[in-house]
Order: C-alpha cells, then sequence, then structure tokens
C-alpha cells in the first residue's frame, strides 16, 4: 500500500473507534434503534441521489441492506446501551473477521488451513478472558449483543460479496434506504420515548449520532470502499486491527473508563488471533491469485 493509503486506513480505524464512544453518548438519551433510525436517515439524506434500481438484484441487494443497516448496527447501538465502556465492546466488534472466515468456509465453500483456525480460536478465547473481568462480567450482555453483531457483519459481508459489480455509493445509499426505515417501524414497534427523546435530547446525543452518520458511515464506510476497490481486503483489513486502541483511549479520557489487565490481555489476545486469521486470509488470497490461469 502507498504511504497515503496507510495513513488513510490509520485515519479510518480512528473514526470507527471514536464510533464507539459517539454511539455510547447518542444512547444516553436516544433509544438504540431510534438511533440507529436518525443515523441513517441522515445518511440517505446525503446519498439519496445515488439511489438507482438495480434489475434482477434488488431482493438480493434489499436484504443485504437491511442485515447491515438495521440488524448490525441496531445491535450495535444495543450493545452500546447497555454497556458500562466502550474498550470491551469495541475489541468483541473484531471478532466479525474470524466469524467472516468460518462463513466463507461454510457459504461459499473455501477451505481454511490450522492456521486460521488456530487463529480464530484465540480470538475468541480473547473474548473470553475479558468477560472475567469484574467490571466487564456486570454488562456481560453488551459482550453477547456485539458479538451477535460481529456475526451479522460477518454474514452482511458475504452477501455484500454478491453484489460487487453494484457501486459501493448505490450499495450505501440503499443501506440507508433500509437503515432508516427498517429501525423506523421497529423502533415504534419495540421501544417507547422516541418522541420525547428527539425533542428533549441533549446536544451531545445529537452530535453524537450525527457523528456516526457523518464520520463512521460515510466517512468511515466511503474510505473504506475507496480502499477496498484499490486493494485486496486482505491487505487493507488488518491496519483496521488498531481500532480497539482509539476506543479505548476515547473511553479512558472521556468517561474515565478503568482499563484494568483482563482488559489488556484479553484484548491483546483477541488482536493477535484476528490478526493471525487477517493475514493468513491475505496470503490464502495471493496463493489463489497466483493459481489462476492468465486472462481471468
Amino acid at each position: 500500500m502507498q504511504a497515503r493509503d496507510i495513513m488513510l486506513s490509520v485515519l479510518i480505524a480512528a473514526v470507527w473507534g471514536f464510533n464507539f464512544l459517539a454511539s455510547k453518548i447518542a444512547v444516553i438519551d436516544f433509544p438504540p434503534l431510534m438511533a440507529n433510525s436518525i443515523r441513517f436517515f441522515i445518511v440517505l439524506v446525503v446519498l439519496c441521489p445515488f439511489l438507482r434500481l438495480v434489475p434482477g438484484r434488488m431482493i438480493r441487494l434489499l436484504f443485504a441492506a437491511f442485515m447491515l443497516g438495521v440488524v448490525h448496527f441496531g445491535l450495535l447501538f444495543w450493545a452500546m446501551k447497555l454497556a458500562g465502556g466502550v474498550g470491551s465492546v469495541s475489541i468483541a466488534s473484531q471478532l466479525n473477521v474470524p466469524f467472516a472466515t468460518i462463513l466463507a468456509v461454510l457459504v461459499l465453500k473455501e477451505t481454511i488451513g490450522v492456521w486460521r483456525i488456530v487463529g480464530i480460536t484465540i480470538s475468541f478465547c480473547g473474548v473470553m478472558l475479558l468477560g472475567f473481568d469484574p467490571e466487564i462480567f456486570a454488562y456481560w450482555p453488551a459482550l453477547i449483543v456485539v458479538t451477535v453483531a460481529a456475526f451479522i457483519y460477518a454474514v452482511s459481508a458475504i452477501l455484500m460479496r454478491q453484489l460487487k459489480d453494484v457501486p459501493a455509493v448505490q450499495v450505501q445509499a440503499w443501506v440507508g434506504v433500509m437503515g432508516f426505515t427498517g429501525s423506523f417501524l421497529l423502533s415504534l414497534l419495540t421501544e417507547v420515548g422516541q418522541f420525547d427523546a428527539i425533542t428533549q435530547a441533549s446536544t451531545n446525543s445529537w452530535m453524537g449520532v450525527v457523528y456516526t452518520a457523518v464520520f463512521s458511515s460515510l466517512i468511515g464506510h466511503g474510505g473504506a470502499n475507496y480502499l477496498f476497490r484499490k486493494y485486496e481486503v486482505s491487505v487493507v483489513s488488518p491496519y483496521f486491527l488498531i481500532l480497539p486502541v482509539f476506543s479505548i483511549l476515547a473511553g479512558v479520557v472521556v468517561l474515565d473508563e478503568n482499563v484494568s489487565w483482563q482488559m489488556v490481555v484479553g484484548g491483546v489476545i483477541t488482536i493477535a488471533g484476528v490478526m493471525l486469521v487477517s493475514l493468513r486470509n491475505k496470503q490464502k488470497a495471493k496463493v489463489l491469485k497466483g493459481a489462476r490461469p492468465h486472462g481471468f
């Protein structure tokens, strides 16, 4: 990767890392699904000029957009509502990499070797160690929810792979449509106090929602889409592993979150496992690319 693209990767990791803090602040006043709905309303307003029907692909596109925009991000907001801090949640969110690798084996019939199996095992052991921290154990449901969210993100990634011929900004616009409408309807059915929150929410909570839309969705995902179109996913993804560092730093500085040895050790183990999987995925991609006949 070029130096400027490496710097962009680090910037995106920082934007996404601080997004956990922004989400935590947003759900102080907003119910999780309503916060997600407002987030994607902003995304939709910005990206509506890019909305285009994709003949023969709309059912698959809308399903993928629903899984990502409503289920994944809705679960993330819910996890932040349940969590007492942001560091451990951001670490557990990295399980999307091993989950995606497992799904690639089950759905795409890819094969994995012993090292990726070891990496997957290590990453899950790291998250389990996080649960032994007494402070984190107090909000263990948040870890479960964010783990499910990581799995849903992996599912979304597999679905998005099947739409790689659709322009990324167009896909993101449809994610905005589904994220807004789906989350809004589910909020009406399952949450209370949404409209009071809209009229009475603090400036900080509004700023938190706006950050998730403008910085995380538009700048973060927009920058990531640019990098993924320029480089292979396995080349770019390892740089995003520093995301929890920014989340932990934000939690310590803004929320006065304690960083225990269990969080440090569990985080290092989790990221080490995810990095091992990512690096082996990268090596696997190189092998497959080298094995292709010329002209493919």
